[in-house]
């Protein structure tokens, strides 16, 4: 577009001037702004998670069904659930909470799982945590349990949200005796038995995580028909403790025992017994030499998850934990 405009001497000059339309706005995403808001009350999260393509392959399954999505949840039972006979407690106390499995998925954990079901929150985590989850997770399997909220009715906080509510503070000083935690006798940081998803948005990007296409289909068609999946979750539980020898996972009775122990498992018993300090790699490069038998194993996972720093200090969290108060007092997310 040419502009004729005037110089102070009188003289007349023809400027071109550019004129371009506003750029149309980016969209990094397919998934729905609606189902974004329903799901969580985190701008962070639905940020981030809306460029997560586990996220996003859920939202195409469950987009549709969202009171479902909202009534169901994930508790997953961790590998020290069978060492420590868990599984039965944690199935009643989820049931007396109103808490029904409506599927049942047993998984192996492996490092990539590992890294993507705490990618947002591993950030802040210690390197020797992080490969303490990567030995306790990749021990033995772990089983996914879908649950139905019996307790919930439309308008009403999700049931991912009221499970971690009751599941309890990770600082045993704050815990009541209601909590999922004290019922199960949390041990550690580490030894604690279960990882639930903390809002709606977390257990559909989860599911997607630890369930392949065919799997999720499976799970979804459950979760719609409110399958009975407490014979699945006993049958799963006796098999993996059927493979999985029973132990105390107390810290000074593993010392002791492998105190007594051969080979490279005694190996950290031995120096602290002789007055000289145990470093967590080597607690870790002796279970990684093998232990004689799943016994030694727990033994020195016992001593692992005892002896860690858990977080890097100064280093901040990438978005802070949503509590039962968000849902209850903060308006959804902004489209």
């Amino acid at each position: 577009m040419s502009r004729r405009t005037n110089r102070k001497d009188g003289t007349a000059v023809t400027t071109d001037k550019l004129e371009t339309a506003a750029a149309p706005e980016v969209l990094l995403h397919d998934i729905p702004p609606g189902l974004v808001r329903t799901v969580t009350r985190s701008p962070a999260k639905a940020r981030l998670y809306g460029v997560d393509n586990y996220f996003r392959e859920s939202s195409r399954l469950f987009g549709d069904d969202l009171d479902d999505v909202l009534r169901t949840t994930l508790c997953v039972l961790k590998p020290e659930a069978a060492a420590g006979r868990r599984y039965r407690p944690a199935l009643d106390a989820l049931r007396d909470n109103g808490f029904r499995p409506v599927d049942a998925v047993r998984f192996r954990h492996h490092r990539l799982t590992v890294r993507e079901t705490w990618r947002f929150q591993l950030n802040f985590a210690s390197r020797e945590r992080i490969d303490a989850m990567d030995l306790v997770l990749g021990t033995s399997d772990s089983v996914m349990l879908v649950l139905r909220d019996e307790r919930w009715t439309p308008g009403d906080v999700p049931a991912a949200v009221r499970l971690t509510a009751l599941k309890g503070p990770s600082d045993p000083a704050q815990r009541r005796p209601e909590h999922l935690r004290s019922r199960l006798g949390a041990v550690n940081g580490l030894f604690n038995f279960t990882h639930t998803s903390d809002e709606p948005i977390d257990v559909m990007r989860e599911i997607a995580i630890v369930c392949d296409e065919e799997r999720r289909r499976l799970l979804h068609a459950r979760v719609r028909a409110g399958h009975d999946a407490v014979p699945e979750a006993l049958a799963a539980f006796a098999e993996l403790e059927a493979e999985t020898p029973a132990h105390d996972l107390d810290l000074e009775n593993s010392w002791r025992r492998l105190a007594a122990a051969e080979g490279p498992a005694g190996e950290p018993a031995r120096l602290r017994a002789a007055g000289r300090e145990v470093s967590v790699r080597q607690i870790a490069a002796a279970l990684r030499a093998g232990a004689d038998g799943p016994a030694q194993h727990w033994d020195l996972l016992s001593v692992l998850t005892h002896s860690l720093r858990f977080n890097e200090p100064g280093i901040g969290r990438i978005f802070p934990n949503v509590l039962l108060e968000s849902w209850q007092n903060a308006p959804a997310v902004p489209a």
